[in-house]
This record gives structure tokens, sequence and C-alpha cells, in this order.
């Protein structure tokens, strides 16, 4: 299934922004280079939230893996252009079935693990999947047991595991039927501009919505963090993140295959597994919240007895970023802290250390890809357009220090959300430019208005007296206090003003602190006093969405 306009497809491929490598082809790629190289290991803890002992596969073994799979699928009557809902945890079969289901051309909807009924039975009705793959057991309890009802005697369900009412295709007989299946995927009509994923929003303003990407769209994502890594051929790639979006999709699976390098898997967060992952594991690059990088710094004692000399850098979004955080890790551990701000949609800004050197600027900063005076190292800078635009009056933005709604096209950006004509008319603009939900503004004059400065979602902006106040700012200025692990802010309703600022702080062990604390903090920091959060929330931790972003929505709840 192409969704993609055919002019569309020929001008990225005459500039060479697309190929023809699908994520099967990649993949028998690193087959044939490094069969016996070991390629994909799951969480050491692995049977104790799930099923199944951790294993640890070469890439033979997984094609092994994957031919048992795609087979069983083929058997089961799936091909080209079904769709399939996928539900796992991060074990090796996720990345394996993203595999053999491609192969046969199956659309994946992959979905978050703690999506519970309600989210299936939209994904469902949203895009009429042929079929469901979940797993029999999660921490102690069968999540796919309640789906049943869910699904018609026409869907096809699978699991990894035992489970009434559903096939298990966790242990299977070698494929017996591999020349039929072959034969059939040598003669479909096939390429790089098919759908590969219908993936799912994380839902911070809403319903979740689908967002339908192509092996191209995937592709030329992990080129940006290929980049982004500093990625080289044979390189050790640690997975923390939930295997369904751009950040582990674009950042890990597909860079896996194009290193032809090893692929480690970890699930649940925990951050003593993590850390030995990365030590016992000798990994050269992975992903973490900011909040677990400001844990590491305070607390010295676990970086003791951990080799992490192979590490180069670690990605890092989601949330603002400390100018302490980042120029520690850099200065006094020798580990490059990268920037990152994406979407499943397409939104596409690094700052990396060979664009922007000063970790400081790093922490704070992204290049303005995609504006014509600017030249940048990223290659996907060249392959995208991006222009901020004022939220009342729709102008363009082209001085400093004002917030803009950042509008993007290009290479990396979705042709719309999937069976939503209407919501597509809405979210891009008359040159095609995708409306990003997202505020920055242009940098000051004294960095030569090279970069764009995050300031907030749109919908997130607090009005306080007539007043706009970014709670991203007051995030990225408190996290760096030193009795607070993890902070976020949020408006709540008043009366009088509309709205006033509400704080709501996740405290350091050990640590306390007061709303006077915070003043203070920020009046050190010279921000206007009118930006002050007014009530204070002490809670043990923020209530996040599956993907890690904080739900400020929720937040408001605290202030009523």
């Amino acid at each position: 299934m192409i969704l993609t306009p055919k002019n569309r497809i020929k001008e990225y491929t005459d500039n060479g922004w697309w190929n023809s490598d699908t994520l099967y082809t990649l993949f028998l790629d690193a087959c044939e280079e490094a069969g016996n190289k070991e390629a994909l290991l799951d969480p050491p803890n692995r049977n104790e939230f799930t099923i199944g002992d951790p294993r640890r596969l070469t890439f033979n073994d997984v094609k092994k893996e994957v031919d048992r799979f795609s087979s069983k699928f083929f058997d089961l009557g799936f091909r080209k252009d079904d769709k399939v809902i996928l539900q796992l945890p991060n074990i090796v079969e996720l990345a394996i079935l993203y595999i053999a289901l491609s192969k046969i051309g199956v659309i994946i909807s992959p979905a978050p693990i703690q999506y519970g009924k309600f989210e299936i039975e939209k994904i469902i009705k949203d895009i009429s999947p042929k079929g469901f793959i979940g797993i029999s057991e999660f921490n102690g309890k069968n999540l796919i047991d309640d789906l049943k009802d869910s699904f018609s005697s026409n869907h096809v369900l699978m699991s990894l595991g035992e489970s009434e009412g559903f096939i298990d295709i966790l242990n299977l007989n070698n494929p017996t039927n591999l020349d039929e299946l072959n034969n059939y995927v040598d003669s479909m009509d096939y390429g790089s501009n098919d759908l590969l994923t219908i993936c799912w929003t994380s839902g911070t303003t809403g319903s979740p919505k689908g967002v339908p990407r192509s092996h191209n769209l995937w592709g030329t994502m992990a080129k940006a963090a290929y980049h982004l890594a500093d990625t080289q051929k044979g390189d050790i790639l640690l997975n923390p993140f939930p295997l369904v979006n751009m950040a582990s999709i674009g950042g890990f699976l597909f860079n896996w295959l194009i290193c032809k390098g090893k692929l480690i898997q970890h699930h649940p967060f925990d951050l003593g597994i993590f850390l030995d992952q990365m030590s016992q594991e000798k990994v050269n690059y992975t992903i973490a919240a900011p909040a677990i990088m400001n844990m590491l710094l305070n607390n010295k004692s676990l970086f003791e007895n951990l080799d992490l000399s192979n590490l180069r850098s670690i990605g890092c979004g989601g949330a603002p970023l400390s100018e302490w955080m980042v120029e520690s890790f850099q200065n006094n551990h020798g580990i490059t802290i990268q920037n990152i701000f994406g979407s499943n949609e397409g939104m596409s800004l690094f700052s990396t250390r060979d664009d922007v050197e000063d970790p400081k600027l790093r922490a704070v900063y992204f290049p303005r890809f995609g504006v014509s005076e600017f030249d940048w190292n990223n290659p996907i800078s060249k392959t995208i357009k991006t222009k901020l635009i004022n939220l009342e009056t729709n102008e363009q933005i082209s001085s400093p220090g004002q917030p803009g709604e950042l509008l993007i096209s290009g290479s990396t950006v979705f042709d719309g959300y999937w069976n939503a004509p209407e919501t597509n008319k809405e979210v891009f603009d008359h040159e095609g430019f995708f409306r990003t939900g997202d505020m920055f503004e242009i940098s000051s004059n004294e960095t030569k208005n090279r970069f764009y400065k995050y300031q907030g979602r749109c919908k997130d902006l607090i009005i306080r007296g007539g007043m706009n106040i970014s709670p991203e700012e007051l995030d990225y200025l408190l996290i760096s206090h030193p009795s607070i692990l993890d902070v976020a802010v949020t408006g709540y309703d008043d009366k009088v003003l509309g709205e006033k600022v509400g704080v709501v702080v996740v405290p350091n062990e050990g640590e306390s602190i007061e709303l006077s604390d915070i003043s203070n903090f920020l009046k050190e920091a010279g921000i206007a006093k009118y930006k002050y959060p007014e009530e204070l929330r002490i809670i043990d931790e923020l209530p996040r969405n599956p993907v890690g972003k904080v739900l400020r929505r929720n937040l408001k709840d605290l202030f009523t």
C-alpha cells in the first residue's frame, strides 16, 4: 500500500533522499555480511516479567526465526497489505516479528504494552486489522485475555505463549512451505514506498491518531539517527524505549540493520540493569530520558565499578535538558549527550556535537535545519524545510525572541494521519508544511540566529492575566535545582487571572523543597516574577504516557 504521491516519491528519489531499501532487504544484507555474529539480545531479566528465558541470537539465528514466523503467517493467510496489531514488550521476538511480517508485506501497527482494551478497540476500529499478536504473560498478568471479546471471528488472534482463544506462535516447527513463501515474496509488487507501520501518536492532547510510515520514511529518519549516534559498522546499541515509535524504530531497529551490529533490548526500565547492560555489553550508543541522566549525576556511586569506556554518546529528549547535565557528562565522563526532538509524524531536530560543540548550547538549542542561509553536518538538514508561524496572525517569524509554531516539510514528514481527511486539512498548510503543534523561537543575535529554542506545546501555553508563559521554559530551569529529581509546570484555572502557574516536583531522595525555594531559585535566574509558580505539589512520580511524555493535563487535577 502506497500513500505517498508519485510526484513526492520522484522528487525525493531523484534527490537521493529515498532509495529502494526495505526493512527486510536491510536485514538480508546484514545476514549476508555478519551472519555468524551476535546480533540480538534479550533483557537479562526477561523471565522476571514475561515468558521465556533470555536469548542471545546471531543474525543467522534471527534469520531462522524470521523464516519460521513468516511461514506461519503465510499459512494463516496473511498477504501484502493485510494489517496486524502487534503488542509485545521489548523482547527479541518483537524485533524478529517486525522483519517477519514485513517480509510478506504485512502492515504492522505496534501498540505500547500499556495500552488496554479501550485503546486496542480504537485501533481495531480505525485500521480494520486482519490479526493481532500479543503475549500471554506480562508482569504476572494475562494482558490479552480481556481482549478476546474485542475481536470478531474473522480476526486471526495470535500470542507468544498459550492463552485460550489465541494461536500460540512461540513454539513453531521449522517451516515446510518456505519455497512457496519465498516465491510469493519474490513475485509480490512491494517496495520501499509501501507502508511498513501505522504507529500511534502519544495522545498528550487527545485521542491517539494513526501515523502511517513507509520504509523510505523510516529510512530517512534512520540516516539522521545514524549520524546523531556517530554510528559505526558493528556498533552495539542498547534500546530501553518501547519498540513502537520514532525513537526506537528509527533510532534502533533500522540502525541496527544498517550498521550490521548488535541490538540489545531493555524492558521494563530498571536503572541498575540498564547500567549493567551498558557496562557488561560494551554498549556504544543508547538513549535515556533527561530525568534518568540527572539521576545518574546525582548518584555518583552508580558510576563506580562500571566500564563505560565504549559508550560514545547518549541520545536524550522528550523534556528540557539541563546545561549542567550535558556539560557534566561531556567534561567529567567523556560522554556526549545528543539533544533529540522528534515525533512519529516526522518532526526531526537534532542538536549533535559535530554541529553544536558547546554542551551548554546543545542542551538548549536545535540547529535551524532546512533554513537556506545555514549549513549543518547532519544530512537530514538538506532534506527538510522548517519555518516558524505566529500563532495569532499566521505570518512567518524571522526575528529572534518571538514564539511561534514550528512547521516542517520534507523527506521525514508523513503523508497524513490514517483515515482522517478532515484532520489532515488542518495539520498541513497551503505549502504542504506539517503543523507540529510545537512552539519554538529563533535564538538571539549573539548566536547569529542559527538556532531554534523550544518553548513548549502550543496547547500547553499558560496564559496568566494575558501574559504567555511557557511551562517547558520553567521545567528547563527548575530541573537543575539540586533538590529536584523531576519537575513539570502546568497552568490551572483562576477566576481572576484566567490561569495561574503550578509546579509539581519529585524531590531527590532525602531532600525537601518549599515553594519559596523555587521562587528564590527563579529569582536568581532572573526570571520575570509573573512566571513564578504560585502553588507547589510534591508527588512520587510524574504522570507520563507510554512513551514517556509528561501528561500536563493530569497535573492540573492536583490544583483543583
